[in-house]
């Protein structure tokens, strides 16, 4: 028995000292000499009778320190939450710094990367009068998409009114139904596959406005009970970029890499917004302060203060064209590398199986057209400077890319993508 009362005791002499060894590191430079100096007696104390003390020398001393710390420094009435706010805040500053130095973690929101990174994609319920499988009803709803990233989605007009079928910049990949009022986001890959059932869909008569975020596809009437769609939408590939890396080693060709816009800067003096201005910039004058805002952006077309992933085509010297289904550097063909080499194989067999086959110029057949591109056809080239690279999407006909806005200046690389961590699927681990 005298064992165990001994060991407990102890125990609670511990706890004393680390409480004393906190509050005199905390505070002991703005304590009384003479109270600075009973700590370090205590803690002294503390040190030796946990080491050989007897029971009665525990006991004693147990009670001679809380008394003590008692009197000088009594317990706050909101100890515990003050120290769960410690522990968060420490958790939080670990966490920006691991986010800041090692590895930045990048939700991938279109498929311009498929088949190597999936966005926000759905596939459709065939029958969905019997409703969505066990695994999609609650409680294991939850759960199944804490694993899969998959959610069963279901959207029917809850009552008669008119939908609307729109786009909005703050919710990229997917499309917004608007029915009655309420909105449903579903991906935009239903609306590609003719997927939404709006009968009798028409396109507004007035156009939307050039500055506005969103863009009304089309308008309908619906009743009461009809289904607008039905199915199951995976969230977008979330991914841990490497921060680390180009300290040591430089970007290589098939690198699958993140890139930044820059977004605005704030400069004291007028010649140092100027001398950010000779790279394109626009300079504004804040109103009575000695402020100047720098605009920048690393090409035209592109909007500021944005990540970007792609796959690592073009190099500094290079110059960089496109024979479908391969890429050229300097006239020769790039091959035998796994990435570059998977996404031209698709394009051998000219299947559109996918929506993704092989390397393309922009004004390919089935390739969207959007103007001005810098790789309209094959005898169109990038000539890539000092420092530039070029990043291009695994799906190019759906994917802007360099072909549109050129090359990235090495300042903007953030990194290379790691590997993805959420959702499980067959993507899961190291990208290639």
């Amino acid at each position: 028995m005298l064992y165990f009362k001994k060991r407990k005791l102890r125990t609670r002499a511990k706890n004393l000292l680390q409480a004393a060894k906190n509050i005199y590191n905390y505070n002991g430079d703005l304590m009384d000499p003479l109270v600075a100096n009973r700590f370090l007696d205590t803690i002294s104390k503390l040190n030796r009778v946990i080491r050989k003390g007897t029971i009665s020398e525990l006991e004693e001393i147990i009670c001679a320190a809380e008394s003590f710390i008692e009197e000088n420094y009594p317990p706050s009435k909101n100890a515990a939450f003050r120290e769960i706010v410690e522990t968060l805040v420490v958790a939080f500053g670990v966490a920006m710094a691991f986010r800041a130095y090692f590895f930045q973690p990048f939700k991938i929101p279109t498929g311009s990367m498929q088949p190597t990174l999936y966005g926000i994609h759905s596939i459709a319920e065939p029958d969905p009068v019997n409703g969505p499988g066990i695994l999609d009803t609650m409680p294991l709803k939850p759960l199944k998409w804490l694993i899969t990233g998959t959610w069963y989605k279901d959207v029917v007009a809850e009552k008669d009114g008119t939908v609307s079928i729109s786009q909005d910049a703050r919710y990229p990949g997917r499309i917004v139904i608007t029915v009655a009022g309420r909105k449903h986001k579903v991906p935009q890959d239903a609306m590609e596959r003719h997927e939404i059932a709006v009968r009798n869909a028409q396109r507004p008569a007035m156009a939307d406005r050039p500055d506005a975020s969103a863009r009304v596809l089309a308008t309908s009437y619906v009743k009461k009970g009809d289904r607008l769609w039905a199915g199951y939408v995976t969230a977008g590939d979330q991914v841990f970029v490497n921060r680390i890396t180009w300290n040591f080693f430089p970007p290589k060709r098939d690198d699958v890499i993140v890139f930044a816009t820059s977004g605005q800067e704030l400069f004291f003096s007028r010649k140092a917004a100027e001398s950010a201005a000779e790279k394109g910039s626009v300079i504004t004058r804040i109103p009575n302060l000695p402020l100047y805002l720098v605009e920048t952006s690393i090409q035209p077309g592109l909007p500021p203060a944005q990540h970007y992933i792609k796959r690592l085509v073009g190099m500094p010297g290079e110059s960089i064209s496109i024979k479908h289904p391969h890429i050229y550097a300097d006239g020769t063909k790039v091959e035998n590398l796994f990435g570059m080499d998977r996404v031209a194989s698709m394009g051998q067999s000219k299947s559109r199986s996918g929506v993704y086959y092989g390397y393309h110029n922009t004004m390919d057949e089935d390739t969207p057209h959007r103007s001005p591109s810098l790789m309209s056809d094959e005898n169109d080239s990038i000539e890539m400077g000092e420092g530039e690279y070029l990043p291009m999407g695994d799906n190019t006909l759906s994917s802007y890319d360099g072909r549109y806005w050129g090359t990235v200046p090495k300042a903007q690389m953030v990194g290379p993508g790691s590997c993805i961590w959420w959702p499980i699927s067959v993507r899961w681990g190291r990208i290639r």
